[in-house]
């Protein structure tokens, strides 16, 4: 796809004009030749974000603040506004411009905020609800959502005043490029001491999910990691 049609997509997405210097500003970060407006509309995108999920989650009457937390790290984490950028073609669009630069997760999940900032800024909060709402839709079609196993451990200990669970992962083989990890999560609820480790991975962060996941098993909890959590 051309990039100009590119362009006029994403503008569209956002309710943008392609001639409105916030929507240029919102998609060229500094490492694309962009100033400090992208991090400004990037900071003003990631707070409208958490306001409209959480009241996104209200209308879904889920208000217990273990369950707001999950959702909200399911959906406003770097690997799902990464994922939903990708959708987007946000990266073509900022490759046109520098073919030189290389973009990082960090650029592309930003991109995602600093253009809800610019629409907070060019046509206020309503516009922005609508655009979340159409996010949160890609994310759940396409399996975007991320919820986060270790995260959600941690809230239902938190919670609870306990000690949270400690991950050890240790290397169990594979050659030096391709190292394999295995974790073990350990935690204490109501007097019962609680051991899983997990499957074999490539890197500790899936071991660490995995051994979660595990644990969150043994609780009855498992239904924390499914994307029930938004109405669209």
């Amino acid at each position: 796809m051309p990039k100009t049609k590119i362009i006029t997509q994403l503008a569209k997405q956002f309710q943008l004009s392609e001639e409105d210097p916030l929507f240029n500003s919102a998609i060229y970060p500094k490492s694309c030749g962009g100033g400090e407006e992208f991090k400004y509309l990037a900071l003003y995108g990631d707070a409208i974000l958490n306001l409209l999920l959480l009241e996104n989650i209200s209308r879904n009457g889920r208000m217990n603040s273990g369950h707001i937390t999950v959702a909200l790290h399911s959906f406003h984490n770097d690997d799902t506004l990464y994922h939903i950028s990708k959708n987007l073609r946000i990266q073509e669009v900022m490759e046109g411009q520098y073919k030189t630069t290389s973009m990082t997760k960090n650029d592309l999940k930003e991109s995602v905020e600093a253009l809800l900032g610019a629409t907070y800024q060019k046509n206020g909060l309503e516009s922005c609800k609508e655009i979340v709402t159409n996010l949160v839709q890609i994310a759940i079609e396409k399996n975007f959502l991320n919820p986060n196993p270790k995260g959600i451990l941690q809230v239902i200990f938190q919670k609870k005043n306990l000690t949270i669970p400690q991950y050890e992962s240790t290397r169990v083989g594979g050659p030096d490029h391709q190292q394999l990890f295995q974790c073990t999560v350990t935690g204490k609820d109501e007097g019962k001491n609680y051991k899983h480790q997990s499957d074999i991975f490539t890197s500790k962060k899936e071991a660490e999910k995995d051994a979660a996941k595990k644990f969150l098993a043994e609780l009855g909890e498992l239904k924390l990691l499914e994307n029930s959590f938004f109405r669209v």
